[in-house]
C-alpha cells in the first residue's frame, strides 16, 4: 500500500470497527493505518483495543514500536517482552526490545538484545544500524563505524542508514565523510520540503557570478538559522540570490540575509541553480566549523516588542526554554522538566522569561517565570525579545540557533550524546562563539549539568 492510500484505508477501518467492535483484526487494521499516517496515539489506543479482544504477538510487537515513537519506552520494553512471551519472530522481537531498552538507557541490555536478534539475522541491516546508533550513544564511535559499514553493506547504502551514520561522523568530527553521507537526507521521504524541490539544475560549487540562486531552507527552523550565514559567500562571488523560508522565519531573513526572501507557499520564481541549505558547506568545500562565517550575523528587525517587567526584583533578565517540540525524534532526551530548575530560582537572583511558545509553557504555574508567547508571533518577534536579555538558558532547540545568530550570552544544556553540531566534547562552539556549553557526564544526569549551569551563572550574574 502507498502512502497516499492509508488515508483512504484509515477511513474505512475506522467505520468497520464502528459496526464490528469487537473484531481484533479490524482494531489491527486501523493502528496499522494510523500509524503510517502518524497519528500514533490514537494508533496505540487501536493497538491496544486489539490485543484486548485478542492478545497477539505481533500486535504487541506493533504496540511496542508505537510506544517507542511516543516516548513510552518502559511500556514499549513490556509490549516487546510480551510479543516475545506470545511466539513473535525472535529477531524482530528482541530489536524492538532492544531500542526500547537503550531509549531508557539501559545500555548493556540493550546490546544483549540486538546481538541476540543478530544471531537469528546476522544480515538484517536494522540490527545492525541499531548496534551502530547504540554505539553512539555511548559515545563509542570505533564501535560504531564497525556496525554501520556492515549496515550499509548490508542495506545495499540504504539513504536512512546513510544518514544516521553521517550525523554519527559529523558528532566525532569526521566533516569530510560527514557531510558527504548527509547528502543521505536528501533521498529521505519528508526530504527537502518535497512540495518545494524545483525544477532547476543543482549547485555543486561551479564559479559563477551573476546567475539567479535558488536556496531553499529544509529540515527544521535552527538549520534554517544556522546555515543561512553562507549565504554573505556566494553574494560576494556574485551571485543573486533568492531565499525559500518557512513563514516563521521570513521577516527576521528578509531584514538580515542578501538578496530576496520568499515565504513557503508563494510561487517559486525562475532561477539558473538551486541548493539545499544545509548542503552549503559540502557545495562550498568549506568543510570544517573554522571556515564558516562567523556569529553574529542576524540582528532583530526594528522596532521590536519591548520586554515585560519580570517576576521579582533582581536586574538581571534571564531568558529560559527547557522544551522543544513534541515531534522531534529525540525530544525525550533534551527537554526538561521545569522543576528542575528550581535551585537556580534560589540561588540566582534575576528575572526569569520563557522566550518560546508551544510545548511546556503549561509547566510555568506555580514557577518564578514570566511568560511571553502572547508577544511572539514569529521568530523576528522572539530574536527582539533574546536582544533584551543579559543570558539565554536553553536546551537544543532552535532557541540556542537564533540566541547564537544574534550573539546573546547563552547557556546550552546538552544531552551525553548530543546532536552532532555540537562535538562530543569542550565547553564552546565555533559556531557561535557567545554559546557556553554544559553537558551530561552521564546520560540522563541534568541535575548535574544544572549544578554547571549554576556555578557558571553565580560567576557573572
Amino acid at each position: 500500500m502507498v502512502l497516499k492510500e492509508w488515508p483512504e484505508a484509515a477511513g474505512t477501518f475506522a467505520a468497520a470497527v464502528k459496526r464490528y467492535p469487537n473484531e481484533a483484526q479490524l482494531w489491527f487494521d486501523l493502528g496499522l493505518a494510523q500509524e503510517n499516517l502518524r497519528d500514533l496515539k490514537n494508533a496505540a489506543a487501536s493497538y491496544e483495543q486489539s490485543v484486548k479482544l485478542k492478545p497477539e504477538a505481533e500486535t504487541y510487537g506493533n504496540l511496542s514500536n508505537t510506544y517507542c515513537r511516543l516516548a513510552r519506552f518502559a511500556e514499549a520494553e513490556a509490549m516487546a517482552r510480551r510479543a516475545l512471551d506470545l511466539g513473535a519472530p525472535r529477531a524482530q522481537a528482541l530489536n524492538s526490545l532492544g531500542l526500547a531498552l537503550n531509549r531508557q538507557n539501559k545500555f548493556a541490555e540493550a546490546k544483549a538484545a540486538f546481538e541476540k536478534a543478530l544471531q537469528l539475522e546476522p544480515n538484517d541491516s536494522f540490527i545492525l544500524s541499531n548496534l551502530a546508533n547504540l554505539a553512539v550513544d555511548q559515545l563509542d564511535f570505533p564501535q560504531a563505524w564497525e556496525f554501520f559499514a556492515r549496515a550499509r553493506k548490508a542495506s545495499k547504502d540504504a539513504p536512512l542508514i546513510r544518514h544516521h551514520e553521517a550525523m554519527a561522523r559529523l558528532l566525532a568530527g569526521d566533516y569530510a565523510i560527514g557531510w558527504r553521507l548527509y547528502e543521505a537526507r536528501l533521498e529521505l521521504p519528508n526530504a527537502l520540503r518535497l512540495r518545494l524541490r524545483p525544477r532547476t539544475p543543482r549547485y555543486n560549487g561551479e564559479p559563477l557570478a551573476g546567475e539567479k540562486m535558488l536556496l531553499v531552507a529544509e529540515q527544521g527552523f535552527g538549520d534554517a538559522i544556522h546555515f543561512c550565514r553562507y549565504g554573505t559567500l556566494l553574494e560576494k562571488a556574485g551571485m543573486e540570490l533568492i531565499w525559500v523560508a518557512p513563514k516563521p522565519l521570513h521577516r527576521l531573513f528578509a531584514a538580515n540575509l542578501p538578496g530576496r526572501v520568499i515565504a513557503e507557499g508563494e510561487t517559486l520564481p525562475a532561477a539558473d541553480y538551486y541548493l539545499p541549505i544545509v548542503s552549503l558547506p559540502l557545495a562550498l568545500g568549506l568543510l570544517e566549523p573554522e571556515e564558516a562565517p562567523i556569529a553574529p550575523y542576524l540582528r532583530a528587525p526594528s522596532p521590536f516588542i519591548p520586554l515585560p517587567e519580570g517576576k521579582g526584583k533582581a536586574n538581571s533578565k534571564i531568558g529560559l526554554v527547557w522544551s522543544g517540540s513534541k515531534t522531534h525524534e529525540r525530544d525525550f532526551e533534551r527537554s526538561i522538566p521545569l522543576e528542575k530548575f528550581a535551585p537556580l530560582w534560589k540561588k540566582i537572583p534575576a528575572q526569569f522569561y520563557a522566550p518560546f511558545t508551544g510545548a511546556g509553557l503549561e509547566q510555568i504555574a506555580g514557577q518564578p517565570v514570566t511568560r511571553l508567547d502572547h508577544l511572539i508571533n514569529d521568530f523576528a518577534d522572539t530574536a527582539g525579545l533574546l536582544s533584551q536579555l543579559d543570558y539565554l538558558i536553553t536546551v537544543d532547540t532552535a532557541a540556542a540557533h537564533l540566541a547564537g545568530a544574534l550573539g546573546v550570552k547563552t547557556f546550552l544544556l546538552l544531552p551525553y550524546a548530543p546532536d552532532w553540531r555540537w562535538s562530543r566534547q569542550g565547553e564552546t562552539t565555533r559556531w557561535y562563539p557567545t554559546v557556553t556549553l554544559l553537558r551530561q557526564s552521564k546520560p540522563g544526569d541534568w541535575d548535574g549539568v544544572i549544578a554547571q549551569l549554576i556555578e557558571s551563572l553565580s560567576a557573572q550574574v
